[in-house]
């Protein structure tokens, strides 16, 4: 039969599961499991958001954590009749994006991070690597979101592979920018090891506190999780829709969606409100005359937001 003819029947003679987009039926129990933790997430970082005030974390987790249950809403669906294309698209366009929001999430704890143990550790302005990736993450997010409208909205293989397409550099783009945060992060992390004498006596407290230490493990798991899930999904996409890596089930759910739980649930067990100790949002990025060398930045530097985008 079509594949009209199948997406409104379901699944039945002439139908089989392995001849939809997909090349298979979701998992009904497993998309409905992801769809649960994926919905206490986003109640958690809703009310962990609201309690410690951390809007823009927040905003970027529940962002993410929303998108992922559209898209899981998808898979629920699609278990019944997997030809259906609109569930088709949604829970790809949703789980290919979602990933995004929380990559920015990620970069927006950076710049506390640097100013937790010193401003003099930073090679340039903190809130300048927070703006740099956010810009990135932007970028990415567009490309991935227009291949997805592009894609939802076809008629044509040529246009289903421009969308394919755009998405893929969407998240090779993501791909590449998480890389050089991870450079850059493991540039930090030397120069903090091979000059203690120089943190901050400022929030020595937070940063001695096991809350914090354990923060920054999981910033660790987290970062590691989406980029595996990123580095995953640029290989299934790759090859085009009909393709091995696309119909297997398993894989999926190991590498996409166990990974994006996991980073999920991380920052729902290690806030940033509370191993911040509260001041997440109101700790202070200096902004260093360009004069001025990294070793005298703790005598000089002068006071402005973490958040990117907030500086003229």
């Amino acid at each position: 039969m079509s594949l009209t003819t199948c997406a409104s029947i379901g699944v039945g003679p002439g139908c089989p599961a392995d001849g939809s987009p997909l090349g298979y039926a979701p998992n009904l129990a497993a998309s409905i499991a992801f769809l649960s933790l994926f919905a206490v997430s986003l109640i958690a970082h809703v009310v962990w958001g609201v309690r410690y005030r951390t809007w823009t974390f927040m905003a970027c987790m529940v962002l993410g954590s929303m998108t992922e249950v559209i898209g899981y809403v998808g898979r629920v669906f699609m278990h019944k009749n997997p030809y259906k294309l609109s569930t088709f698209l949604v829970q790809v366009v949703c789980l290919t994006t979602a990933p995004a929001f929380y990559s920015a999430a990620l970069y927006l704890c950076l710049a506390r991070i640097i100013m937790i143990y010193g401003r003099g550790f930073s090679r340039i302005a903190p809130f300048r690597y927070s703006q740099f990736f956010i810009f990135c993450d932007w970028i990415s997010l567009s490309l991935q979101g227009a291949g997805g409208g592009i894609a939802s909205s076809s008629t044509t293989d040529t246009t289903m592979d421009l969308g394919n397409r755009l998405m893929l550099v969407g998240l090779l783009t993501q791909v590449v920018t998480m890389f050089i945060f991870g450079c850059m992060c493991a540039d930090l992390a030397i120069r903090i090891r091979r000059y203690p004498e120089r943190k901050s006596s400022k929030y020595k407290l937070i940063r001695s506190s096991v809350p914090f230490r354990g923060f920054l493990l999981m910033a660790l798991v987290f970062g590691l999780s989406i980029f595996i899930r990123c580095v995953y999904r640029v290989a299934e996409l790759g090859p085009g829709w009909d393709n091995p890596l696309m119909r297997n089930e398993t894989l999926f759910i190991i590498l996409e969606s166990c990974m994006v739980t996991i980073a999920s649930i991380t920052f729902c067990i290690f806030h940033p409100g509370f191993c911040f100790q509260r001041i997440f949002d109101n700790i202070e990025c200096s902004v260093v005359p360009r004069e001025t060398s990294w070793s005298e930045t703790n005598n000089e530097m002068l006071a402005a937001n973490c958040d990117p985008y907030s500086h003229q």
